[in-house]
């Protein structure tokens, strides 16, 4: 079991059918969210425990948790070999996002809660790279990431491989390429990598997609946090389909 805060998160939590044994409410919150916890916590049997805000930090840290945390299980994290697996039941054409080396919690969350918002498939990570699945993650993603489907690649070259091998067309943000965004084809079955702002895409899994582009800028800023590109990236996804 594990702690996660703030109110989305947790009402996330309790719609997402995710096993929750208890949440805990700061004294004096108030507020439409917390009467729906209250709500969703009585149907389902949920018992709730009024605490302060020490105790509540004492059990998340100084974060920003809104008088609200719950203790939950933790965040299913699915294999390649699952994935492969559910490749012919995901809605066609499907759209991956694949992050190579993302390895701030804030920005994770808001890729997870991007490609949840705009219709990706499913997102893949690495084991070794990337930060895991945390409950910063969790409320960054305004708990997007308990519902999202989340896959682990021990080894992301070899992921992206696979991939291919099962017809998904890999496609690579990158500032080095002359091809824009609006020029890709996103209307097939694809899988977009994303890397970190400050070290883009390795050069291993840039020499393995099969097309790489660039968002177009405009003014003195050179690139856009990854969690911004994943966002207009799949916005031009979407519209095309």
């Amino acid at each position: 079991m594990s702690y996660i805060y703030g109110r989305n998160p947790v009402l996330e939590a309790l719609r997402s059918n995710r096993e929750v044994q208890k949440i805990y409410i700061a004294h004096g919150a108030h507020g439409s969210h917390i009467r729906e916890i209250y709500k969703l916590a009585k149907r389902n049997r949920i018992p709730i425990s009024n605490a302060s805000h020490k105790k509540i930090q004492q059990m998340v840290g100084d974060v920003i948790h809104q008088g609200v945390v719950a203790l939950i299980s933790p965040v299913e994290i699915k294999s390649m070999d699952n994935l492969l697996h559910q490749l012919p039941n995901f809605p066609q054409p499907l759209t991956l996002v694949i992050a190579d080396r993302i390895q701030d919690p804030h920005n994770l969350g808001a890729i997870i809660r991007s490609s949840k918002a705009l219709g990706a498939s499913g997102l893949v990570i690495s084991l070794r790279d990337s930060t895991p699945i945390t409950d910063t993650v969790i409320k960054a993603s305004a708990g997007a990431a308990l519902k999202f489907p989340i896959f682990k690649a021990k080894n992301l070259a070899q992921a992206v491989d696979l991939l291919k091998e099962n017809n998904v067309w890999i496609y690579g943000a990158s500032l080095e390429s002359e091809v824009v965004l609006w020029e890709m084809d996103f209307k097939r079955n694809c899988a977009i990598v994303v890397g970190s702002e400050g070290k883009g895409i390795r050069p291993i899994i840039q020499k393995k997609c099969d097309q790489l582009f660039h968002i177009p800028l405009s003014g003195q800023v050179e690139s856009l946090n990854a969690s911004v590109a994943t966002g207009i990236i799949l916005a031009e996804a979407l519209r095309q389909r």
